[in-house]
């Protein structure tokens, strides 16, 4: 059984990067419990003193804490304090506690410990669909105030280009708003396979280079710590070069010629209580997303997106994680270069982007482990397994999906059929292992094997080389 290596592509380190760089870091064998004095009941903050000697600055670190002077405090809230902290992945370690005054009231004391804050990761691509790398920059409290910052470079066959990032969670120093601003410049080469998820070595029918240009901006709310509200607008520029005349299907699958602007509105809303403590994520996030391109919003496009998604962390035995994760995604008129995909890092077993469709329905279950522990580097495992079913509910009877000016922007592959009789149902299993360290904001290493259970390969997915500050 061949054994093939796929790698954790430029932009899936960015989102971690920017999505992920709160997750804290591990630390084995430990529980999460409040540094209190064991409170007999309620009692009024007089004043909030802050201890910390790492680079965050005290503002940060009370606004994080949403505890401030005149407020009643237990040792309930006391421990929700403490896991406001810790959640934010800023700190090694936190301690929160109170002192009594003379007067009946207390003094509110908080005591952290910063992590370092950037880390420098390589991008590593070794497979036959891409071959290259890149580097990764990421900096996760600039001034000491919680912003975060990404950039990286990639050149590899398969996909090339740069990226940048900035977040900002708490504008205004209120925990309750968020904004998010990122650019990028791609140049992407997308393969085509023949359908069916039981082939032993996927065949590419079709290759076509997609270039662009994007800049997106998001603004999101929370109101009582779980109702997330969000909006984002994107702008960008698509240019499709002619496919490959050495495949076997050379018609094209989206126009060649002047580039095209795509722009859309995104609206979510949800409900989302997750907290990822010393690496181990609980909680219930459940969302849903609505985007639209239109002219009325500046594109040169008609499509729409719905969504629902379903994510959820528990905790056994201290340390260890169960994470599910769900979503079903409808989308309507999209053109290739918004068509619903999978396969690779989101469903592995199977080739990158192996599966495309306008109706996707996947499930993510996995169990991860404390194995050892070497001082501030802690080794875990990961069980998992992936289904996804794709389909193209309804496809023109022609075999194109052409603009409002008659340019074609999806040009189907002869062997593409619609309907959900049609749906490709695939499933991947395996393990893999995870390495953190305690002091600093990502992974230093991530190995997955997968088994595709429907092709029976075998098939390596690879995170490697964080450097911490």
């Amino acid at each position: 059984m061949p054994v093939r290596l796929n790698p954790l592509r430029c932009v899936s380190v960015l989102a971690v990067a920017l999505l992920g760089l709160g997750a804290s870091g591990a630390r084995a064998e430990e529980d999460v419990t409040p540094s209190t004095s064991g409170l007999p009941g309620r009692a009024e903050v007089a004043e909030v003193v802050v201890d910390s000697p790492g680079k965050t600055k005290h503002g940060t670190i009370s606004s994080y804490a949403q505890v401030g002077v005149g407020d009643m405090v237990d040792d309930e809230e006391l421990l929700k304090v403490e896991r406001r902290l810790l959640s934010t992945g800023l700190f090694q370690e936190v301690h929160v506690r109170t002192e009594p005054r003379q007067d009946g009231r207390v003094r509110l004391l908080l005591e952290v410990k910063d992590k370092a804050s950037w880390v420098v990761a390589p991008t590593v691509a070794l497979s036959s669909a891409n071959t290259g790398g890149g580097l990764l920059y990421a900096e996760n409290n600039l001034a000491g105030r919680a912003k975060k910052f990404a950039a990286a470079a990639q050149v590899s066959t398969g996909e090339s280009g740069l990226f940048m990032g900035y977040l900002d969670p708490l504008v205004f120093g209120l925990p309750q708003l968020k904004f998010s601003l990122e650019g990028q410049l791609r140049s992407d080469r997308v393969d085509e396979y023949l359908p069916g998820a039981s082939q032993d070595d996927p065949e590419i029918v079709r290759r076509t280079r997609l270039n662009s240009a994007s800049i997106a901006s998001e603004l999101g709310f929370i109101l009582f710590e779980r109702v997330r509200a969000a909006a984002k607008y994107r702008l960008s520029s698509i240019d499709a070069q002619s496919p490959d005349a050495e495949k076997p299907v050379t018609t094209q699958a989206f126009s060649t010629g002047p580039s095209l602007r795509d722009t859309s509105l995104r609206f979510m809303v949800g409900l989302d209580s997750r907290q990822t403590l010393h690496a181990v994520t609980e909680g219930l996030n459940l969302e849903g997303s609505y985007e639209v391109s239109v002219p009325g919003v500046w594109s040169e496009f008609r499509y729409r997106k719905f969504g629902v998604l379903y994510r959820q962390g528990l905790r056994f035995f201290t340390e260890q994680n169960l994470i599910l994760r769900g979503e079903l995604a409808v989308g309507k008129d999209l053109p290739f270069h918004q068509e619903l995909v999978m396969g690779g890092n989101t469903l592995r077993g199977f080739q990158y982007r192996q599966f495309r469709g306008d109706t996707r329905l996947t499930f993510t279950a996995e169990y991860h482990f404390p194995l050892f522990s070497i001082k501030s580097l802690a080794f875990r495992g990961v069980g998992f397994s992936d289904t996804g079913v794709i389909a193209f509910r309804d496809l023109p009877n022609n075999g194109t999906l052409t603009d409002a000016n008659g340019r074609v922007i999806r040009g189907y592959l002869p062997e593409s059929k619609s309907g959900l009789d049609n749906a490709t149902v695939a499933q991947g299993v395996g393990a893999g292992l995870r390495l953190y360290l305690s002091n600093v904001v990502l992974p230093l290493l991530g190995v997955d094997v997968a088994y595709g259970v429907n092709s029976g390969q075998l098939r390596v997915y690879l995170v490697a080389g964080v450097t911490p500050s």
